[in-house]
């Protein structure tokens, strides 16, 4: 085969441009220390490459939250000791204030100390970080604690937050940070929570009867007998007492027995609050024997609320058949049904009705307003049969039923014969011990130092003997609540820990897959460099090549 000298340059110059790109490759991996510079460096690679970035990306971004979230607890953590130090400095004041030799200038002096404290309680109160109010909940720009410019030591009342006096602008919602995947944590208290001594619970309801203890539900109530009472011990104020034959009582008129109840068990001094819940009962099948169509009629009055829907089973026009699901029609077709399915609906008295579970279940408005029952039976004397049956029951009234509930820190015993008429069994519901309102306590207890009040409890502010009880209270409400974000804390640098290694383990895969071995980069250059430098000098000598050469 023929060599031209023009193939000769060809293959000289396609080996000079593969050398010099390969050369190009190997000093661009050692100037930028990878081997995985674009897709077609490793098209296998990509996809493990691109997967570990990612996964690097959320660990930095978990570690950016839990260090957030490492900061804000921190600084909460700082601002717990101080409320803890100026509890138990108030609580020192109080005990040096009991005795009996401090003038009216010392209890004067003791009593500015304690002002100065309370201001430095609200300064806590309302710290910041990162121009954050981190006591504020959701409302983190909102100054959560202020004076209550109404406040008057005459109409305070535990139970109602507008005559405390300080008053929280802040929400009752945790800030919730991702810390791993899937992994949420609240990592601050609201203001509610740790000042007030309400929870969030209650908050969310509105904070009304913000301390609210141990509950019990009743079963079926109805009127109560007389000589059967109901007896209220809260704490070691004077029985209350309900009595079976006046209080309990439901006369005609009366359509919401259950809402009167729990207002019997809301009354001052008993330290409960009572609410309602609707009024339920199964009825059964309608069970109705040995009725004649176009002669036989089954009627039923459902009443609340003053209110009363009527329905009538009479088959003239085989309109209705006399079963649960011919009662269903007859109420789905009374005026001002709403909600209605096949097997249920809403009646314009309130009452609601269900026959999917093969029983008729009728529920009175959320009120707890009772559902009166009256059924009527006709007999057409055609046949001579006698129709009967009906709902499980007869004619009956289906009362609401009640919650009572302790509405302070004291605790309530309930005793009586009575109570078994209102579904209620005698115990002794815990109160709300625990929980307390910080400000309240300070501001009341200077109130009773500077009158020098030691154990009047109905004196200015409550005596000092039970403030310094209440003192005790507030710093274990604080220590309680410490100690959990301290748990939550410990939790967060776990978590943290855990995220640095991984991020260890994703950085040594990245590296595997793109990550040049400078040693053999280098090594390669300069073998590379070598070639490059003998293709030159062999090209050079092939192109000094003439034909003058050949006449030799």
């Amino acid at each position: 085969m023929k060599v031209t000298d023009q193939s000769t340059f060809r293959l000289m110059q396609t080996n000079l441009d593969k050398i010099t790109n390969d050369l190009l490759g190997l000093r661009n991996q050692g100037a930028t220390g990878l081997k995985l510079n674009k897709p077609s460096d490793d098209p296998g690679a990509i996809r493990p490459v691109l997967t570990t970035r990612t996964q690097l990306q959320q660990n930095e971004r978990y570690l950016e939250t839990m260090g957030h979230a490492g900061d804000t607890m921190a600084a909460t953590d700082g601002h717990l000791n101080h409320v803890e130090n100026i509890m138990v400095r108030v609580k020192e004041i109080a005990i040096n204030a009991v005795n009996s030799g401090m003038s009216e200038s010392d209890l004067a002096t003791f009593g500015d100390e304690i002002a100065e404290l309370r201001n430095e309680l609200l300064d806590s109160a309302n710290a910041v970080v990162d121009g954050k109010y981190i006591f504020a909940g959701f409302n983190e720009k909102t100054k959560p604690f202020t004076e209550n410019p109404a406040y008057d030591p005459a109409l305070y009342d535990v139970n109602d937050v507008t005559t405390w006096p300080y008053l929280y602008h802040g929400d009752y919602n945790n800030t919730s940070l991702e810390i791993t995947p899937g992994e949420f944590m609240d990592v601050n208290l609201t203001g509610n929570e740790l000042f007030m001594g309400i929870t969030n619970e209650i908050a969310a309801a509105g904070y009304t009867n913000p301390f609210r203890g141990e509950r019990q539900t009743s079963t079926a109530i109805g009127p109560g007998i007389p000589g059967n009472d109901i007896t209220i011990t809260a704490g070691s104020n004077p029985p209350v007492t309900i009595s079976g034959g006046t209080d309990l009582t439901d006369p005609a008129g009366e359509n919401n027995y259950a809402a009167k109840v729990a207002a019997l068990f809301s009354q001052s001094g008993t330290g409960l609050v009572g609410t309602v819940n609707a009024a339920t009962q199964d009825l059964g099948d309608l069970s109705l024997t040995n009725f004649v169509d176009t002669e036989d009629t089954y009627s039923l009055d459902i009443t609340s609320g003053g209110n009363t829907i009527s329905v009538t089973l009479d088959g003239p026009s085989g309109t209705y058949d006399y079963t649960l699901s011919g009662m269903a029609s007859a109420l789905a077709n009374t005026a001002g049904a709403t909600n209605l399915t096949s097997t249920s609906g809403t009646l314009s008295n309130g009452v609601s009705y269900d026959i999917s579970s093969g029983s008729l279940v009728l529920t009175g408005p959320a009120d707890g307003s009772e559902i009166e029952l009256d059924e009527t039976i006709t007999d057409g004397v055609v046949t001579g049969t006698t129709p009967s049956g009906g709902i499980s029951g007869g004619d009956q009234t289906v009362y609401g039923t009640i919650n009572i509930e302790t509405n302070s820190p004291t605790d309530v015993t309930i005793a009586g014969t009575g109570l078994a008429s209102v579904g209620l069994t005698a115990d002794t519901l815990n109160g709300s011990s625990g929980r307390i309102d910080l400000f309240t306590v300070l501001t009341r207890t200077e109130e009773a130092i500077r009158a020098g009040n030691v154990d009047d409890v109905n004196g200015p502010g409550g005596s000092i003997q039970a403030q310094i009880d209440n003192l005790e209270v507030a710093a274990d409400q604080n220590r309680g609540l410490r100690s959990s974000l301290g748990a939550k804390a410990k939790r967060v640098d776990s978590a943290k820990l855990h995220q640095e290694d991984a991020k260890i383990d994703l950085k040594q895969i990245l590296s595997r897959y793109q990550d040049a071995d400078m040693i053999e980069i280098y090594n390669d250059i300069i073998q590379q460099e070598t070639a490059f430098k003998s293709a030159l000098n062999i090209t050079a000598r092939v192109s000094d090549i003439s034909i003058l050469d050949y006449f030799r």
